[in-house]
């Protein structure tokens, strides 16, 4: 039985055996918590709003190279993090916006946020929903650059 992107859990712990320099965080956990850990982040990806990523039968093999190590970052990172996360989440939804003890100040703002760490939103960048895009000159019957204003006549 597949668990998230992976085969297995012995999938997974190939990934943080051959590709993960620092791996404490995962060495710690108990085989259901990395289960746990490995289901819920692929959760958290497949339902984030800024991505368009395929379900598990539904990737490519090559779309399962990226998806699987952007799974197991994205567990990791919540092995090491989602009890702060949920601690800091909960006081700023309950109007906190600063804390003075340990000096930390909280936008509002990012409350409805899910945090993605970097390495995670890297390697889902071609699965992202907001696609940049630019404009360039076509070859056309046309005097005007792409540049020129035609809001202003």
């Amino acid at each position: 039985m597949s668990i998230g992107y992976f085969d297995d859990l012995a999938d997974a712990n190939l990934y943080f055996t051959d590709e993960r320099l620092e791996t404490s965080a995962w060495d710690e956990l108990i085989d259901t918590y990395r289960t746990k850990a490995l289901v819920q982040a692929y959760n958290r990806l497949y339902y984030h709003p800024d991505f368009d990523i395929p379900a598990v039968a539904d990737a490519t093999a090559a779309q399962l190279i990226i998806l699987k190590k952007a799974n197991a970052e994205m567990a990791y990172y919540m092995a090491l993090h989602l009890a702060d996360e949920d601690r800091r989440k909960g006081i700023i939804s309950q109007g906190v916006t600063s804390a003075g003890i340990v000096k930390e100040v909280y936008d509002k703002g990012l409350a409805g946020k899910v945090p993605i760490p970097p390495i995670v939103d890297a390697l889902l960048v071609d699965f992202t929903e907001l696609k940049a895009f630019g404009m360039a000159d076509l070859d056309r019957n046309e005097d005007k650059s792409v540049h020129t204003k035609v809001d202003e006549f």
